[in-house]
């Protein structure tokens, strides 16, 4: 087996997830136990007004989605002899929010949650996960779904001083606000106006980043993707190479016949047999050339005026929501929804070893859950427990230089020489949706 290969990188990661196993090998660097402190976790329904700090319980019929994100920057460049990076050397820009603005709070709580280091925290990347309120027409208090979302700032904006991260932060927390203060809801068909609801999303918060003086410049791409509590759809749209999966449990039926385990010598239980996903849906990407994702941009007028006198507008990325993929899905009582960046998607294959890594997540999950612990705690346990998990693979894969990977493979389609072997070092995020359908939910048949 080739070292480096996907193959030999689920070894490493079978080995350390084995279920029930006393001899397991050293785990791979940065893979934590599922036991250790993870991301938080939480869950979306329909549900109905609930008493103060009374937990909101789901109405009947309703689908619950059980929600967590980890995220973690990419290293920071550190030169020897604390001189200035060459690229970094020009003039920082007066620019960002005052300390008093509520995006300054949520950030920083978004990284707790997300389990991101101190240090570096998410770098350019960011995210958010809103639940959707009911109406003021329905009658009715609560939620309906859950919007979750992710965005990577563009890094070559800090060869101009600007910090990349903001533009980011700012897509994502004005989507939240749309969301939180009624401005915006969830489609109610699929199709074409579920398409153009998700672009009314993210058009408006992009609208508010051009309107904010804090944020002097930057690009970002974005992935939408929103989750209807009763009726189990899911509606997205994505502009750029950040992305979307979703992960279907197999039917035990349809795997080909294994044998019974062998008795263990010592007289323990056999371990529970595995639990198989397929990918359903991988979102793909939007890009304009090799490395160079569409992506939302916030320009200074001085260089759009400049562009124009030397003719070179073309050359400036300014995508707008109308050009993001819009994709509406019925899904299914067991799927996993994965929205992630690019420094996960251009580390691990979304075929063949995404859906490996969460069918042995989702397989040490159910050895290790006792005999009384709840649906809803074995949810939360699998969505901190996957989200952390392909946060860590995806960083391992990136520093290792004999990996064949998703970037190696774009590279050589593009004809780029000299990267045939080697992942990518990126800011990595990774959000996860654990999909519940209750009794006499709509939707799936």
């Amino acid at each position: 087996m080739l070292r480096g290969s996907p193959a030999h990188r689920l070894r490493l990661i079978a080995r350390h997830l084995a279920p029930n196993s006393s001899r397991v090998a050293a785990a791979p660097p940065s893979l934590p136990s599922l036991s250790s402190s993870g991301p938080t976790s939480r869950s979306f329904a329909s549900t109905a007004s609930t008493a103060q700090d009374t937990p909101a319980t789901p109405r009947k019929g309703s689908w619950v989605f059980t929600t967590a994100a980890a995220a973690h920057g990419k290293p920071q460049w550190k030169p020897r002899n604390n001189s200035p990076s060459p690229k970094l050397q020009s003039k920082k820009v007066a620019q960002g929010l005052p300390a008093d603005h509520p995006l300054v709070a949520w950030r920083e709580e978004q990284l707790r949650e997300g389990n991101a280091p101190k240090e570096i925290g998410a770098g350019h990347d960011f995210w958010m996960v809103q639940g959707v309120p009911e109406g003021e027409g329905s009658g009715r208090s609560g939620t309906k779904g859950v919007v979750l979302g992710v965005a990577d700032g563009v890094g070559g904006w800090e060869e101009s001083g600007v910090d990349p991260s903001h533009f980011s932060q700012a897509l994502m927390w004005f989507a939240r606000e749309r969301i939180r203060s009624s401005r915006w809801t969830l489609p109610e068909e699929g199709g074409k106006r579920s398409g153009a609801r998700m672009k009314e999303l993210l058009d408006g918060a992009y609208k508010e980043v051009m309107a904010e003086s804090g944020i002097v410049a930057g690009s970002s791409t974005a992935c939408l993707v929103a989750l209807d509590a009763e009726t189990g759809m899911l509606h997205a749209a994505n502009l750029g190479d950040s992305g979307f999966y979703i992960l279907r449990p197999v039917d035990p039926s349809d795997l080909p016949p294994t044998p019974p385990p062998s008795p263990s010598a010592d007289g323990s239980p056999s371990p529970a047999p595995p639990i198989h996903y397929k990918l359903l849906h991988a979102q793909e990407p939007q890009v304009y050339f090799f490395n160079a994702p569409r992506q939302m941009s916030k320009i200074p007028q001085a260089v759009l005026d400049k562009a124009k006198r030397e003719g070179n507008q073309g050359d400036l990325f300014r995508a707008t929501a109308d050009e993001a993929d819009t994709v509406s899905m019925q899904l299914k009582d067991g799927d996993i929804v994965m929205l992630v960046t690019d420094g996960y998607s251009d580390n691990i294959w979304a075929e063949g070893e995404t859906d490996r890594l969460v069918s042995l997540i989702r397989t040490k999950v159910a050895s290790s859950a006792s005999s009384t612990a709840s649906p809803s705690s074995t949810d939360s346990e699998l969505a901190s427990a996957i989200a952390q998990t392909a946060v860590n693979f995806a960083r391992m894969v990136s520093f290792r230089k004999d990996a064949y990977t998703p970037f190696c493979a774009e590279a050589k389609r593009w004809k780029i020489r000299g990267m045939e072997r080697g992942g990518k070092v990126d800011d990595v995020t990774v959000l996860v949706a654990v999909v519940r359908r209750q009794e006499g939910a709509e939707g799936e048949q």
